[in-house]
């Protein structure tokens, strides 16, 4: 597969005079199709894997090498130079498909990055049929990025005493220090008294360090190392290149640190035209690579341009996958998207889905979201935070079990525009809470959006709960420690939350009633980190939410008598209904921002002019 500014899903024929990208391979390490669904077929059949004993590797996208990038670099004097990145256990199958179907004469640069080969005009014309790498670049040491290293001999010209201008081969020191271990061979520099001559490729190895700020030339084109976690025992490499079009190839990531990300951000030193991303499984996590939702949070943070992932298992059906993250993309404002790209931007609607143990009544499992004419005219404004879709369930198998279909049901909405999500369980009782986040969105596309979400529960989560509630609520204000963000939620959190029913006409007074409280009380909540207050758009409630550093300073609130004794009688005043719980968050889909901004003055406060504060939802 080959990409160039001229991309048609994600492919591309290399231009005579423009540079292009050829993709030898995109899968992981154990490659696709996987050995086990052909050797003891599943039933139903691994449709991805099946389509290899029917379609030629060449028409077929769902046949994955390792991953390995060839730069068909073309500089000011218009002549092509061939870099290429990684050759791991496929590498010999790569050359003999692409190479000839592109018409790759050589190989200029492989990463764990060989220098230019500098062969003589004699070499050249000797191999008519012969590829000569000239520079390689090496990510890091593993099987599936230097297992083809042997093979570089049948791709360099051939010499009975082995005397030819060697290929560099730029990596990292602990590579080197790996390889020589692994391949003795080709290391040694010189042939021991008496030895037989053996062809063996012959390099030039030349060392770099990890570290943004030393960057280094491979035919030349700049590279600038791109340290990541591979694990987090492990350093990776990727690698940033390109002047006018700026590129950065992460093949091999479970994590950024914050000065690789800094030089790739679009908030840092600047944004990415192609970001080429690591992205082993559709769903859940892995503990040395990104999983898709990992991938997705990754590029929103990162927000290139453009997006291709590798490294992907045969669960990745190209064209099907292709066509879903297109029309998630078309959701979202200033997107292209070729094999996966996602551009945030502007404010969102968050949708909360909660469930709990209690008899639900018909008439809110009948309940759809309808805004007030008040709601209408707020989510027109622009400064505002989106929405909260709210659903209650009665559990009817462990909570473990719904909190597993959950995490599968956040990979779902992708499709209808999510764009984070977090699960909280209750501590004490059987609810559990589902936190996502969508574009703006009108009322109308709101009303649709929870029809097409209460079906999709009730289809998947129906022997697990029962659907009693749901409901949208905005964000009406924040606090919090630092003064910039309203929530904070992580993995382990604990969260208090308190609800309240009121009538129509008090809403505004109950909500404001909370608010009050929250930013009178906030600085002497000891153990607090944020607070957030929630507004009904369907129906007259209010939600506050706070995040506290322990379960400990949550239960010394909650039995605080002053704040029980005065707080509680002054909510009761506005409300039909308060609830109140604590909960624990079990998942969140990457480490997001999403903005909130307080809504407009309070009539109570129709004397002042409170400014808008801007909060963050920030997921980890």
């Amino acid at each position: 597969m080959a990409a160039s500014n001229g991309f048609v899903d994600g492919v591309a024929t290399p231009i005579p005079s423009e540079s292009a990208l050829i993709f030898l391979g995109t899968g992981c390490s154990s490659m696709v199709p996987n050995l086990m669904c052909l050797l003891q077929p599943s039933n139903p059949l691994c449709s991805v894997c099946v389509q290899s004993l029917s379609i030629p590797p060449e028409r077929n996208p769902n046949y994955r090498c390792n991953t390995s990038l060839l730069i068909d670099y073309c500089g000011d004097a218009n002549d092509h130079k061939y870099i290429l990145i990684d050759v791991g256990k496929t590498f010999r199958e790569t050359v003999l498909r692409w190479f000839v179907s592109h018409r790759i004469p050589r190989v200029d640069s492989i990463h764990n990055i060989i220098r230019r080969l500098g062969l003589s005009d004699e070499c050249r014309e000797s191999k008519e049929e012969g590829f000569s790498p000239s520079q390689i670049i090496l990510t890091h040491e593993h099987a599936d990025a230097v297992l083809g290293l042997d093979d570089i001999r049948a791709v360099q010209p051939f010499s009975p005493t082995n005397d030819i201008d060697p290929t560099p081969i730029y990596l990292s020191q602990h590579s080197m220090d790996s390889i020589a271990e692994k391949f003795p061979y080709l290391v040694r520099k010189k042939r021991k008294e008496g030895e037989e001559i053996r062809r063996v490729a012959q390099i030039d190895w030349n060392i770099i360090a990890d570290d943004c700020n030393q960057p280094f030339s491979a035919s030349g084109l700049k590279f600038t190392p791109l340290p990541v976690m591979h694990g987090e025992d492990y350093i990776c490499l990727g690698f940033l290149f390109g002047e006018k079009t700026r590129v950065a190839y992460i093949s091999d990531v479970s994590r950024f640190p914050t000065s690789t990300e800094y030089v790739i951000s679009k908030s840092g030193a600047g944004q990415l035209d192609l970001l080429i991303l690591d992205s082993l499984y559709k769903t859940g996590s892995h503990n040395v690579h990104l999983c898709f939702p990992q991938t997705l949070e990754t590029v929103k943070r990162l927000c290139p341009k453009q997006t291709l992932l590798i490294g992907m298992t045969h669960e990745f059906d190209h064209h099907k996958d292709n066509e879903f993250l297109k029309e998630w993309s078309k959701r979202l404002k200033h997107v292209t998207m070729y094999t996966a790209y996602c551009d945030l931007s502007g404010m969102f609607d968050m949708t909360m889905i909660t469930y709990f143990d209690g008899n639900p009544d018909s008439s809110d499992q009948t309940q759809t979201t309808q805004d007030h004419a008040e709601g209408n005219n707020q989510l027109n404004s622009s400064n505002q935070f989106g929405s909260f879709l709210e659903s209650n369930f009665k559990l009817m198998e462990a909570s473990d079990d719904l909190v597993h279909g959950l995490k599968h049901f956040s990979l779902t909405t992708v499709s209808l525009g999510c764009v984070q999500s977090t699960i909280f369980r209750s501590i004490h009782g059987n609810m559990i809470i589902w936190y996502g986040a969508w574009p703006r969105q009108s009322s109308k596309e709101k009303e649709e959006l929870t029809l097409t979400l209460k079906s999709m529960l009730s289809n998947n989560i129906s022997t697990m709960a029962v659907l009693t509630d749901h409901s949208f609520l905005e964000a009406y204000g924040g606090e919090s420690r630092d003064g910039s963000s309203t929530a904070k939620f992580s993995t382990g959190d604990i969260i208090s939350l308190n609800s309240a029913v009121t009538t129509t006409n008090d809403l505004n007074d109950l909500c404001y009633a909370v608010l009050a409280i929250l930013r009178s009380r906030f600085a002497k909540m000891e153990g607090t980190t944020s607070g957030l207050c929630l507004k009904g758009q369907s129906k007259p409630r209010m939600v506050c939410i706070h995040v506290w550093k322990s379960l400990h300073f949550c239960y010394s609130w909650i039995l605080n008598s002053d704040q029980r004794k005065w707080m509680m009688p002054y909510l009761e005043r506005f409300s039909i209904e308060m609830k109140y719980d604590i909960f624990r968050v079990v998942y969140v889909s990457g480490d997001n921002v999403v903005d909130l901004n307080c809504i407009s003055t309070h009539q109570m406060l129709e004397n002042e002019k409170e400014s808008s504060r801007k909060g963050q939802v920030l997921q980890n």
